[in-house]
Order: structure tokens, then sequence, then C-alpha cells
């Protein structure tokens, strides 16, 4: 016996909505019996629940009427892992104070800098507990990020820092242990790790030594600033006031004993030396004074008179433990692109005999200078020589 399409159309639909009736019906029944367990009792000793109707349909309020046991639905937040869960990362441009008490009314107890590192204690309000440093105290949440938030942060800011382990530790100018030694760390030293090698690490210290030295005794620590206590600023402010004053009467003293430019005899040398010579004085001093550029070429050319460093000018620039900046980029883009217009006249002109330092044969930054070490020393630009 045939039927025709809308008989069977009807047919059809009517059994496949009885079916999802029935599996409707038999996973709301499945879902009573799981959550037998956990019904919760009303102050009448009634059971409650409550459904979500579904639009359209009045299915949930007739499985209301036969069943009022709760469903508790927990839902898991799944998330990666930082080492910045429950730290934090001073998200910041300038300053930010540190608070005895979550208002801005209370007192400030410390300082953070942009990078500042820290643990977070708790939140209260718009503010975070935080400890940084030896500094415990409040901060405003909106200037801080944690977790994944805060690792590119930390990347920015954060440096490898080396602590010399040995009693001594060279310095190489190549990561060899045949390489010449220009410097010497001591123990406790603490340097910048700028490259990681098979066995030796390269460094950079804060007098501007660049080289390498032996992984096997350095031990290397991703370090963050941490946060400063007022009476910290306060005394960092003092030692900065202090340099400050002692440059200042560095200076004073240099200008009631300015040495006199003086006339001595021609240094001979190759066409490769004078041109090294220029290179050097463009590397160490080429943003610094003329005065300071022809400074420095008579340090070296002292240095060659004195016969301890060497019998030519090469010899002084490249001998150990002296310029170990000529092994940097700087100067090889000198030496391949040319020295700087002012320092190769520089250089011409100390060649020449003309000569504003005396007998000075050293010569460093006013920030690294021990003046009180120093029997006599000129200070020029930002360098004193002695």
């Amino acid at each position: 016996m045939k039927c025709n399409r809308f008989v069977r159309r009807r047919i059809i639909g009517r059994i496949v909505f009885g079916i999802s009736v029935i599996g409707v019906l038999g996973t709301a029944v499945g879902l009573m019996m799981t959550n037998k367990n956990s019904v919760e009792i009303d102050s009448l000793g009634l059971q409650t629940a409550e459904m979500t109707k579904l639009e359209g349909s009045n299915l949930y309020e007739t499985l209301i009427e036969s069943s009022t046991e709760t469903m508790d639905v927990q839902v898991v937040a799944s998330s990666e892992a930082s080492p910045y869960d429950g730290r934090f990362i001073a998200n910041i441009t300038d300053t930010l104070n540190v608070r005895a008490a979550a208002t801005t009314e209370s007192e400030v107890v410390g300082k953070m800098y942009p990078g500042c590192v820290g643990d977070i204690v708790g939140t209260e309000g718009e503010w975070t507990q935080i400890t940084s440093g030896n500094v415990n105290g409040y901060v405003k949440t909106e200037y801080i990020l944690t977790g994944k938030d805060a690792e590119p942060m930390a990347e920015e800011y954060g440096k490898n820092v080396g602590t010399v382990t040995g009693d001594t530790l060279r310095i190489r100018r190549e990561p060899s242990t045949e390489s010449d030694a220009i410097a010497l760390l001591e123990k406790d030293d603490e340097v910048y790790v700028t490259e990681t090698l098979d066995g030796w690490y390269g460094v950079l210290t804060a007098s501007n030594w660049e080289g390498y030295v032996s992984a096997e005794f350095l031990t290397v620590e991703f370090k963050l600033e941490t946060a400063i206590t007022i009476e910290e600023e306060q005394a960092r402010i003092a030692a900065e006031q202090a340099a400050k004053q002692e440059q200042a009467a560095a200076q004073a003293v240099n200008n009631s004993t300015t040495i006199a430019t003086t006339q001595q005899a021609p240094t001979q040398a190759s066409y490769d030396d004078s041109y090294l010579l220029a290179c050097l004085v463009s590397m160490e001093a080429g943003y610094e004074p003329y005065e300071g550029q022809l400074a420095v070429a008579n340090v070296v050319l002292n240095r060659l008179r004195s016969g301890y460093y060497g019998s030519t000018i090469s010899d002084v620039i490249y001998a150990p433990g002296q310029f170990p900046s000529v092994y940097g980029k700087a100067m090889t883009g000198y030496l391949n692109n040319g020295p700087l217009p002012q320092a190769q006249q520089a250089a011409n002109e100390a060649l020449a005999g003309v000569n504003n330092i005396g007998g000075y044969t050293c010569f460093n930054n006013v920030k690294y200078s021990n003046f009180a070490t120093y029997d006599s020393y000129t200070i020029i630009g930002n360098h004193c020589f002695h």
C-alpha cells in the first residue's frame, strides 16, 4: 500500500519528534539520578531546584513539576602556568609609590621603577598588597602586570647577572684559554652576561670591559630590580649628590691647575700606526671636545715613550688589558670606514709633538675615577687624565 509524500512526511516527523522527546526526558532523568546525593532542602523541608526554560517549549516546566533536585555545574578554566603567577611587574614609565595602606592618603613607604618585580600578598578593592625588596605595602592594581601578562616586561627589563665564584677570574679577549687576558675579576664581582657559548660567557663589566670568562667560575641568574624604601632612596640621592660634588671639586682643582700645551719632538709612525691611532681616538673620545681627543692621542704616545707597553703605537694600543674596546664593534667600524675627521686631526697634531697633558699615561671616565688615589690629574670633558 502506497502513501503519498505528505502522509509519509507527517508520519516520519511524528516519529522523529517522539524519539527527541524521549531522548531529552532520558537525559533529564539521568541528571536527576546523578545529582541525587546533592539535594538542597529549604526551610520548609522541601527540595528546591532552579532550571532554565527553553524558549518555545513547556518541556522543562513539566520536568520541574516532577523533580526539585539542584544541578551544580562546575566550570574549570584552564591556563598555562607562568613564573609570574602570584608575582608582578611594575608597568609604569616613571615611578610608582608604594603606600602603607590601600589609600592615596596613606604614607609612602617605598618606590618602584619600570620593570621592578615583587610578590603579591593579596588584594583590597582597586589596590594590591605587595612585597618587593625591603618594601611591604600597597600599590594601585592598574599599574602592575601579573602572570603571562608580566612576561614580556620581564624579558625587556631583566638582565642575566653573573657572579664570580673563584678567587680571581680572567676576562679574555676571545673564548679560549690561549687568548690574552684583558682584565681581572675578583670573587663576588658581578658582570652582565651578554652571550652564552660552550664553556664560556661573554660579559660586560660596569666599567665597560668586554670579553669572555670561563663558565666554570661564574654563576648566572636572571635578575630584575625591586622596590626601594624611602630610606634607600634618600641614601641613593645622597650618594649621587656626593659624587656630583666630588666631580665639581675635581673640576675646580683642574681649572686651577690646567696643564699648559707644550711642543715636543715629533713621533715617527708608519701610515698604519697613524691610522690606528686616529681610529682609537675616534672610538675613545670621538664625541669629546677637541682637547680631549688630543689628550687621548697623547696618552698613547706617552706610553710609547715610556717603553713599558711596546715599541710601536700598535703594540701600545693592543697591549693586554689596556684598551679592551679595540676588539669591539665600534673600533671595527672605524677601522673599516675610517676615523672621524677631528680625531684624525688630533692624532696628527699629537704625532707632530703637540702635548696638552704632560706625562699622563692613563685616563678614564670621571664617573669611575678615584681622585684620592691620583698624585695629580686633569679633567677634560668626561675624562680624567692622570
